[in-house]
């Protein structure tokens, strides 16, 4: 019975919920929900700041929250500011700091003694990898270095090493001396010591120095992981604590002010209608009158793409399930795939899949059942897969670093002829990215022709990691010709189209008459057209005046050619009409009649402009009537048009990123840009992270550095968990890797630039670049097209030999290039003269 099925979003879902409940809410009357709350962010943090000159009684405690936080980040209230505006973007996931704050439970020394739980257990796991027999071996070579550094801290550490070292804080400094000892700066095994590392030359002291490298010769994977995590632990200490916990307090009162601004707009963000949503259904001690007619309603709930929850999600699924009991009819269906989990952007967290798998959610255990049936893409292709992306994710699971282990399917498609997955090596000198970009568009065009030739038919999806890596290929398809008719959904932004810088230099122009810049743009702009000898004319010499006093100045505008009088009268006419009639109309429709006056739509160069022109309308109708109009913002707002779809575009090629792509299927998918790295995430204010320890799971938090940090090489906690979010990020970039493979139904086409040195040797990709981590599986087809590359040229350069007589000598010569592509070749026996 369809009536009794429901299908919705989480996000309609609580909007609905608040909308049920207005007074537990908060709402009142239901609030627009704004897709970009980027500017209330930014207005709740200045006026959180704002309560640094509070003097009331009740503004103390907001004051020195203020003060504390502008101390530490050396009184620079705009980077405070924007920081603090980014935390309120989440400010969902860090509810728990601010409830810590606010408990006299928990005083201000809890974090620092959760952190000294945490290293202490991690030392402990070192010491199970370095026990005693292990650190006995050198603490003889450890003191022989110490006393031979002199004043060093490494000699400080290790100078009276004599008992085993133990897993507790006091402890760190010597643990890392002794990393420091047997690691470089790279954190690889030492292969040679010198009287820098405590091993002076001479005679008499090579036996420790013999003894040394042999021991450094016999380090294994083990102990080295084990000394590379000693470098990362920081070091326990309490000067942050209050640091925290005055940072905690300010959030919270800028999360308070921006529920006063999200009030005055009336809208709000998807972070909001969530929170409310699980306040109006109370909890499984007080739940509300909804809650509980939701209980009574509610007998299934099914939830799609389950990976992608975030913490909120959880937090609403708890509540809609409280009071729920095993086999009382209810049931809770969550499906999704952990290895397609690539919305950290948008909160969502892997770990939360594994936990709720093994935990349920709230008092509901569930029975996880494992699908290993692949039901689109062809045995080849999923052969491919299932052989090569073990080794690109990681071993085991572990929800705390977002690790998902590989999972391998089997397919269940008949298989199809020429199908499978093709590498396809670029070659590019190294530091030449532009050359390998093109080079790298015109590999594409190639496929998409090959496919083509091979069935006109055929779907293809060309998809990237970011919307900046298809701009060499967007501009060689548009070069190719105008018959390659493709589909790209917010690929192409308009902000760099000439057409759409015209209309923001005319906006800008009617709105401030003092803006030299874009008045100078309007007059250069081709509706009018004023060469640059008459620009300078009438504007060179008098950098005081405005544009438009100097249009209506006659002895200005004697100084132009007769050319640019007949422009310039045309453009004055016009401005003068529609500078009179400001304010009189529709913002849109006032900038889009005088742009019509003066010739714009005649300037476009086709539909594509024309349509260009119409979103840019279009926006600036929608900001005018939210009343987001802001003329200092203008470039931001607009920075997030894009060209729309291609209307005659016949789906047959699709551009597209691999966040859009996920859910679709592809006859064939190339994947171009596997040699870049993905953009670094920006420092937020406050990093924390919860550890499941001994004593339970613990909260650790610590703020962003200071200028004036610690010594250099030493990390802070910051660095820490910065370190570890880092490390979430990439084990979700080879999720993403993985989610762009399997789109592919029948072939798929993998695409790198590889560099080479001056010598011509291939150089490792970049390590955190796509390419990096399948380089096992496609090393060999890079080595083997640079061998090829080299055989070309060598062939080149023996033409001349060829001509003189000396063609026999040449494959023998050609050869010499095969120890490139082949292990273990052996030199050919070559006649003297050519020896």
């Amino acid at each position: 019975q369809p009536g009794r099925l429901r299908l919705t979003t989480i996000d309609a879902l609580c909007a609905g919920l608040a909308r049920q409940m207005p007074l537990l809410s908060r709402f009142g009357a239901q609030p627009a929900v704004a897709e970009e709350a980027k500017r209330h962010y930014e207005e709740a943090a200045r006026r959180a700041l704002d309560h640094l000159e509070g003097k009331g009684e009740d503004e103390r405690e907001h004051a020195e929250a203020v003060a504390t936080a502008l101390a530490h980040l050396d009184n620079d209230v705009t980077r405070l500011a924007r920081l603090l505006a980014e935390m309120l973007a989440r400010r969902e996931q860090w509810r728990p700091l601010w409830e810590m704050s606010a408990s006299p439970d928990h005083p201000e020394s809890a974090i620092g003694e959760a952190l000294e739980e945490m290293v202490g257990e991690e030392l402990a796991l070192v010491a199970d990898v370095l026990d005693d027999a292990w650190q006995g071996q050198w603490m003889p070579l450890a003191r022989f270095a110490a006393d031979n550094l002199g004043g060093a801290n490494l000699a400080n550490s290790l100078s009276d090493w004599t008992e085993a070292l133990q897993a507790t804080p006091e402890q760190l400094p010597r643990w890392r001396a002794l990393a420091e000892l047997l690691l470089t700066q790279k954190d690889e095994a030492r292969r040679t010591v010198t009287v820098k590392n405590g091993f002076p030359p001479g005679k008499e002291f090579k036996a420790q120095k013999d003894a040394m490298l042999e021991r450094l010769a016999a380090l294994d994977a083990g102990p080295v992981a084990a000394l590379q995590r000693l470098r990362e632990l920081p070091a326990p200490d309490h000067d942050n604590d209050a640091v925290v916990r005055a940072l905690a307090r300010l959030m919270k009162l800028a999360a308070a002010e921006l529920w006063l601004v999200f009030r005055e707009a009336g809208e709000v963000d998807f972070g909001e209608l969530a929170a409310r949503a699980a306040a109006a259904l109370g909890d499984e001690l007080d739940p509300s009158e909804l809650g509980l007619r939701l209980d009574y309603r509610i007998r299934h709930l099914l939830v799609d793409e389950f990976q992608d929850t975030s913490p909120a999600q959880i937090e609403l699924l708890e509540r809609l399930t409280a009071g729920w009991q095993p086999d009382d009819g209810r049931t809770l269906f969550a499906v999704g795939d952990p290895m397609q989990s690539i919305y950290r952007f948008r909160k969502a967290d892997v770990g939360l899949f594994l936990r709720v798998a093994e935990n349920g959610i709230g008092a509901l255990r569930l029975t996880p059942l494992r699908l290993s049936r692949n039901n689109r893409s062809c045995p080849a292709v999923v052969d491919w897969i299932n052989a090569s992306f073990p080794a690109v994710f990681p071993a085991i699971d572990d929800p705390l670093r977002g690790e998902i282990r590989y999972r391998e399917f089997v397919a269940t498609r008949d298989a199809l002829p020429q199908s499978g997955v093709m590498v396809h090596p670029v070659l590019a000198e190294k530091g030449d990215g532009a050359t390998g970009a093109r080079a790298e568009a015109q590999q594409v065009i190639a496929l998409i022709e090959a496919e083509w030739r091979e069935d006109p038919a055929r779907s293809i999806a060309v998809l990237v990691r970011a919307r900046d890596h298809l701009a060499a290929l967007v501009a060689a398809i548009r070069r190719h010709g105008a018959a390659w008719r493709f589909s790209a959904v917010e690929i192409e932004p308009l902000a760099g189209r000439q057409a759409v810088q015209d209309l923001l230099s005319l906006t800008r122009a009617l709105h401030h008459r003092a803006d030299r810049v874009h008045w100078l743009a309007v007059l250069r702009a081709p509706w009018c057209g004023l060469c640059l000898a008459d620009l300078h004319a009438l504007a060179g010499d008098d950098h005081d005046a405005t544009i438009w006093s100097l249009m209506n100045d006659a002895e200005r505008t004697g100084r132009l050619s007769a050319d640019g009088r007949m422009r310039l009268v045309h453009v004055r006419e016009v401005l003068a009409e529609a500078l009179a009639g400001q304010g009189r109309q529709r913002r849109r429709r006032w900038v889009e009649d005088a742009w019509k006056k003066l010739g714009g739509p005649a300037c476009l160069g086709g539909a594509t402009e024309a349509a260009d022109a119409q979103a840019y309308f279009n926006r600036l109708d929608a900001l005018d009537a939210a009343g987001r109009f802001v003329l200092d913002s203008l470039e931001d707002d607009m920075g997030r048009l894009y060209a729309a779809p291609d209307a005659q575009a016949d789906g047959r090629l699709q551009l597209m990123t691999i966040h859009k792509a996920k859910g679709l299927e592809f006859d064939t998918v190339i994947l171009p840009g596997l040699d870049r790295e993905t953009a670094g995430r920006d420092m937020p204010l406050l990093a924390w992270d919860s550890f499941p320890l001994a004593s339970g799971e613990r909260l650790i938090a610590a703020p962003v550095n200071q200028r004036r940090g610690k010594a250099a090489g030493e990390p802070t906690v910051y660095d820490f968990l910065q370190r570890m979010e880092k490390e979430r990020s990439r084990n979700e970039d080879a999720r993403v890797l993985y989610v762009a493979a399997t789109r592919a139904v029948r072939r798929l086409h993998l695409v790198g630039v590889a560099r080479r040195d001056e010598e011509g040797a291939l150089v490792a990709p970049r390590a955190a670049s796509p390419l990096a981590r399948l380089w096992p599986a496609v090393e060999a087809e890079f080595v083997r097209a640079a061998a090829g590359a080299d055989e070309g040229r060598l062939k080149s350069a023996l033409q001349p030999a060829r001509q003189e007589g000396l063609a026999e000598f040449v494959p023998q010569l050609l050869r010499l290039r095969e120890p490139v592509a082949t292990p273990g070749w052996r030199a050919p026996d070559l006649p003297a003269p050519v020896t």
